[in-house]
């Protein structure tokens, strides 16, 4: 069994509860004080020790740098640091098996904390490294995944003896604790398979420390040879914890909680972050890894993890916030029914309001915090407010946290039609942030086409320099491009400005006019709508954006008029500004006269925007699912008709620039009406 734990261990000194317990709680202090903005204080915590808890915060502490910088150069130190802890806590965790002085939980076989620890480490390195593409990064995360879900088998193991007990049914205690010690096994009763390498024994380890112990009975190589298919991680878990008092059910101690919210909160994260990818190289490996993303169950890990005063919940409440103010609130169809407010897995409002007060009070000089605020205005419509906050909220100690409050900011001024704002801001992003320079520079550039064209005819001088200023950035874009890629894929955003610049380039040369004046419907209102600002834009606003879209701010109106491409681009932004104001009918005749009668084959080839007319389809299914609460609507003929418009757009014969946003909505929309018409019962 010894080749299972990678050789004999070195003497270690004896564990102390008591201290390891004071290690914890120091980390965490030092980990919250990271997030309320005192970076230095922090920092200084993390190193006074060497222990698996000191090990495990400067890793998460790398960790939370690299992923909000999106850096190359952080994520390798990163990596480097969390390997290092990785290997500490996998040592902790076999001494403290042995130490009979280390912390002993009446719920979690000993050393399960430094086992949370390792996984939470190995689950960093493979989300902050580009190892996505390497097997060594999914051999980690199969392990991550048996650990994980041995401890909640374990937990859910102890509250069905718990139940017994209080029943004082004898039979049912045995059950329970015959049933705890077992490897856990897939959703249809297949085994472990026969591992040979020494990642995959280590994963075996792992479960066995978690069910067991070296040697037991369960553990024999006959038992974990049962089959030859691919790893099932179990998914059976269900825990309905969110409604329970954990105090209630004995969850009490320090270290207790740290590993009932730590479990919860790695496992949400994978679930959500897995269930959001639609990359089908990605999700073969994840097949093969034996683990699938499940946004529901993923949502309601991360609630049950946010309702402790630790550093895992409020690590859970960023997540949380983070995705329903972002990923959630970037789709146009979601739950409308009376239960929408408590569908977890859609956009609960008041949920999100109390989370946010909660954390605020918790943590009253964190940054992030006051960006989740300024993120919930914009979601309510109110972009001057979220300016305002972000504008305030701009000097962070922590450069990381800066530039996403930069980001936001940016975001916000663009959609709220603020040029000049909005050209500073991507300026400023580009100086903190090397991670997508050919986005920054698109975007400062398109805010200055804007401008040039607001005083293109009242003010030469003016329009001269905004000019200038434009064809400089739209210029240097796509020659920036391919610097950063993912799972070795290009951005889809760099790919689509290079494609569109280089469309804008040659229409140049064929019309002999400037590059600026080649350029037709307004490509900043275009960014709105991918960005899913549409939504945040109060009746003003969208108004403006509308106003964007006139032939009359461009400089050559009747070519543009007569080009496919153009009038398409138009007709979807048309359609979604004038859905969002509430004219439904006006938006339906725009898409129905100008993209849907074309084949879809006339909007593909060189250069052209081919995303126009799936996304037709999708402002069709938008449009329907609204209509459908309508006074004198048929209902169920809506929702009916929605599900068909994404069904269609879902399986369109082609793939186009920027589908992977559209697959984020998709996947929403889909869940979203197939959960309304369970509800409704049709």
């Amino acid at each position: 069994m010894s080749r299972w734990f990678r050789g004999a261990t070195k003497a270690a000194a004896p564990m102390v509860a008591e201290e390891e317990d004071r290690h914890l709680l120091q980390v965490e202090q030092a980990l919250l004080k990271l997030l309320n903005d005192d970076i230095a204080e922090a920092d200084k915590i993390l190193k006074q020790q060497n222990s698996s808890y000191h090990h495990l915060g400067r890793g998460i502490s790398s960790f939370i740098s690299s992923m909000l910088a999106a850096e190359k150069e952080l994520m390798k130190d990163a990596a480097s640091i969390l390997q290092s802890a990785e290997n500490k806590t996998w040592e902790d965790m076999k001494t403290a098996q042995k130490s009979p002085t280390a912390f002993q939980s009446h719920i979690y076989p000993p050393g399960t904390e430094y086992l949370l620890c390792y996984a939470s480490n190995a689950i960093c390195a493979v989300l902050s490294g580009s190892v996505t593409g390497a097997m060594g990064g999914f051999f980690k995360l199969r392990k991550s995944f048996m650990t994980l879900d041995g401890i909640m088998d374990i937990e859910s193991k102890y509250l069905q003896k718990r139940a017994a007990s209080r029943r004082g049914s004898v039979a049912s205690r045995k059950d329970a604790e015959s049933e705890s010690i077992r490897l856990p096994h897939g959703g249809d009763g297949a085994s472990l398979q026969a591992v040979t390498t020494d990642d995959e024994k280590a994963a075996i380890a792992g479960a066995a420390v978690l069910n067991g112990t070296p040697g037991s009975p369960m553990l024999n190589r006959t038992q974990t040879s049962t089959t030859t298919g691919s790893l099932q991680i179990p998914t059976r878990v269900e825990s309905k914890l969110l409604d329970i008092d954990p105090a209630s059910v004995g969850i009490t101690s320090h270290t207790d909680i740290f590993i009932h919210s730590g479990t919860r909160l790695c496992y949400g994260i994978l679930l959500v972050v897995f269930s959001m990818i639609e990359n089908p190289v990605f999700n073969r490996i994840l097949y093969i890894v034996g683990f699938k993303g499940d946004r529901e169950r993923g949502t309601r890990y991360l609630w049950q993890a946010a309702r402790f005063n630790n550093f895992n919940s409020a690590i859970a409440g960023i997540v949380l916030l983070a995705y329903y103010n972002g990923l959630v609130g970037f789709c146009d169809i979601l739950p409308t029914d009376e239960m929408a407010s408590d569908d977890i897995s859609g956009y609960p409002r008041a949920k999100c309001h109390a989370l946010l007060g909660d954390m605020r009070r918790r943590y009253p000089e964190s940054k992030l915090w006051k960006m989740e605020e300024a993120r919930m205005h914009s979601s309510n419509r109110n972009l001057g407010a979220a300016i305002k906050i972000l504008s305030e909220n701009s000097n962070s100690q922590m450069k990381q946290i800066a530039l996403i409050n930069i980001f936001e900011l940016s975001l916000s001024a663009m959609y709220s039609q603020d040029y000049d704002l909005t050209a500073r801001s991507w300026i400023q992003a580009a100086e903190l942030s090397t991670w997508s320079p050919t986005l920054y520079a698109y975007l400062t550039g398109v805010a200055y086409l804007e401008s040039y064209r607001n005083v293109r005819e009242s003010d030469p001088a003016a329009a001269k320099t905004f000019k200038e200023k434009a064809t400089e950035f739209l210029k240097k874009a796509p020659t920036m491009a391919g610097k950063q890629k993912v799972m070795a894929q290009n951005l889809p955003f760099d790919l689509y400005i290079v494609r569109k610049v280089q469309k804008w380039e040659e229409r140049s040369k064929s019309w002999k006019v400037d590059l600026i004046d080649a350029i037709g419907v307004s490509p900043l209102t275009e960014m709105v709508y991918f960005w899913g600002g549409m939504k945040k834009q109060d009746n003003v606003q969208l108004q403006q954006s509308l106003d964007c879209l006139s032939w009359d701010r461009t400089t050559h109106a009747e070519k543009f008029k007569a080009d496919l491409d153009e009038t398409a681009i138009q007709a979807v932004l048309q359609a979604a500004l004038i859905r969002n104001l509430g004219q439904y009918d006006e938006a339906r005749k725009i898409l129905k006269t100008e993209i849907l009668p074309h084949d879809k084959n006339a909007f593909r080839g060189h250069l052209k925007d081919d995303w126009t007319c799936p996304s037709a389809h999708y402002e069709m299914a938008a449009l329907a699912w609204v209509e459908k609460d309508l006074d004198g609507a048929d209902h169920k003929a809506k929702v009916i008709d929605c599900q068909e418009w994404l069904t269609k757009t879902q399986k369109w014969p082609y793939e186009w620039v920027l589908d992977s946003r559209m697959s984020i909505k998709l996947t929403t929309s889909i869940l979203t009406v197939k959960r309304h018409k369970k509800i409704m019962g049709f």
